[in-house]
């Protein structure tokens, strides 16, 4: 670009001296001249921030409250440095930057997945485990039955991911020792909360039918008193205490499965995990490496257990280019609905007598809070598992103890109760009046529809899963899967909170659809609102000038889509940090 030249004319004496203020006011005027055009010189001198790559001619939902929708994008290293339109974008072009045509397409900020175990993702592609997701009960018996046949003597078979809220019938071992009476068999539920397994597994583990019930966990028995095989909560170590350790991956091998979880929810349009699993410093040694050695490309935010938390003494954050951080501490105070492991504070209306248990942490909330208090001096926020109307009561306490001990107010916390599932009606409010943020997974509410209400009734359920309630009340959402609980497909999800019904759009209206949330709203909770959680806003969340360039390419107008058509969004594109990581090549 060439540079503003100014000639300068000298000043005429003029034919009569002026007088003195005058003569004043003509150097003032020619001072503001001068530098005037002096600060306009540097300026046209001054190096332009250039792009690497435009996007263009896209419709582009920036979630921007101050610039909604635009059509185009300019990208310089890893970093957004205009979101506009397609006339000025240019102003940041030179004749190398690539200019991409989106040809009208959709364009949506990178998804985060606020609560997923992402070792599994890789795992279950690696190691192809038995699985039993959600099939009916016959079926699930034909694959036991198949895998004994194959089984050596005495061999355990292991399965995950059986609902009995399908089966029409309740779990029973019988069920089981039809197909296996010799090989001990452990199927855990897909909630991951409770085990079902024969009456060879409880014999090795030495359960009977007298076996008194641990503390946080239930051995469940019929109406005659007999064990029926269904293990709840901590009850379920009884047994997987005995179950020989699986072969150790080797080291490469745990680098491929964080790789192959990485190329598969970058394939899903999810550019961040927060991995809700409790991992220890190995974990943190291996990702680092997996990141050195360019297996991991997606963003990953860890949490850690409190043991691990207390060694390091303080975060990791914004390492390998923003990449990844370790800064939650993940605990737990009850176990799941399904499985009745949830901590109520009146009895399950299918069992009754039973409230569930609060697990250790849960039951002195002065030491629980202490806990959390002393986390928070450290810099370490706290997501805290609590499912039942008891077990998110005690949290919120906690979390209000922590709090009023160190002194932070909310903002610097960022404290987050995990599933939030039921609530009592007097804790609702409390989620925004002490900005608690509420982690949620709205694909869990169309799953346990199924039988939530055979649970805990009919007015229990109507506080279950209220997320609008919840957005009402000024409370914060962000969004997850909790896979291998349920699959990670973020539009899943997004259809979830929207219609409040299955993927083949059941029940008609939705379940308790007072609760569902807008289109925008649900967006939020898979964009701005897990960047707030992990204190990352100022760089993630929305398409905005100075942000971190993650964003995606989808097959329809998500805001103009009828709403049952969301969960068959598909992702042609994903971008992360200005580079495409992810190309369908064969959309629907």
């Amino acid at each position: 670009m060439n540079p503003v030249i100014i000639r300068y004319q000298r000043l005429k004496k003029p034919k009569h001296k002026p007088k003195g203020d005058l003569a004043m006011k003509n150097v003032r005027t020619f001072i503001i001249i001068f530098l005037t055009l002096l600060k306009l010189t540097i300026m046209a001198c001054a190096p332009r921030d250039y792009a690497d790559t435009i996007y263009k001619n896209g419709n582009i939902y920036t979630m921007d409250e101050n610039n909604p929708v635009v059509t185009a994008i300019a990208i310089k290293g890893d970093r957004i440095i205009y979101a506009g339109d397609d006339e000025k974008v240019f102003e940041y072009a030179t004749g190398e930057t690539l200019v991409i045509d989106l040809e009208g397409m959709t364009v949506l900020p990178g998804l985060t997945d606020s609560h997923i175990h992402f070792n599994r993702v890789g795992e279950g592609i690696l190691s192809a485990p038995l699985d039993v997701y959600w099939l009916p009960v016959d079926e699930l018996l034909k694959i036991i039955e198949e895998a004994v046949a194959k089984a050596e003597p005495g061999e355990w078979i292991l399965a995950r991911g059986y609902n009995d809220a399908i089966w029409g019938i309740r779990p029973h071992r019988q069920l089981l020792d039809e197909v296996s009476p010799d090989n001990p068999v452990v199927l855990r539920r897909y909630c991951g909360h409770n085990l079902f397994v024969n009456s060879k597994a409880l014999e090795v583990a030495g359960i009977t039918d007298d076996t008194a019930c641990p503390d946080a966990g239930a051995i469940v028995r019929d109406e005659a008193g007999v064990a029926t095989g269904v293990l709840v909560s901590a009850a379920g170590e009884l047994v997987t205490k005995h179950i020989p350790p699986a072969p150790e991956l080797t080291y490469e091998e745990q680098l491929e499965v964080l790789a192959l979880g990485s190329r598969t929810v970058l394939a899903a349009g999810i550019t961040t995990v927060h991995d809700a699993t409790a991992s220890d410093k190995e974990t943190f040694k291996l990702r680092k490496d997996a990141y050195e050695k360019g297996y991991l490309k997606v963003r990953v935010m860890d949490a850690v257990d409190h043991e691990t938390a207390l060694k390091m003494g303080k975060p990791e954050t914004a390492l390998f280019d923003n990449r990844y951080s370790v800064r939650w501490v993940k605990m737990f105070v009850d176990g799941s609905l399904g499985g009745r492991g949830a901590a109520m504070l009146e009895e399950y209306t299918d069992m009754p007598g039973h409230k569930g248990a609060l697990r250790e942490l849960g039951q002195d909330e002065e030491k629980f809070a202490e806990k959390v208090a002393e986390l928070l001096d450290m810099g370490f926020a706290t997501r805290t598992h609590s499912i039942g109307d008891k077990g998110n009561r005690v949290t919120l306490n906690a979390f209000e103890k922590a709090m009023e001990m160190t002194g932070k107010n909310p903002a610097e916390a960022r404290l987050i109760v995990e599933h939030a599932q039921v609530l009592h009606p007097d804790d609702i409010k409390r989620f925004g009046n002490s900005e608690i943020i509420a982690s949620m997974q709205p694909i869990h509410a169309i799953e346990d529809m199924l039988f939530v209400e055979d649970r805990i009734g009919y007015e229990r359920a109507k506080y279950s899963y209220v997320w609008r309630s919840l957005l009402d009340s000024k409370a914060v959402i962000t969004a997850g899967s909790d896979y291998s609980v349920s699959p990670f497909n973020p539009f899943y999800g997004m259809h979830a909170a929207v219609t409040r019904q299955d993927r083949n759009n059941n029940p008609q209206g939705g379940w308790f659809p007072e609760q569902a949330i807008t289109r925008k709203e649900a967006l939020e909770a898979y964009t701005a609102s897990p960047a707030y959680v992990e204190f990352s806003e100022d760089i993630k969340g929305s398409i905005t000038k100075g942000k971190l360039a993650d964003f995606i390419v989808i097959d329809r107008d998500y805001f103009e889509i009828p709403a049952e058509e969301i969960h068959e969004i598909q992702v042609l594109k994903t971008v992360l940090g200005g580079k495409t990581v992810f190309k369908n090549r064969f959309p629907r």
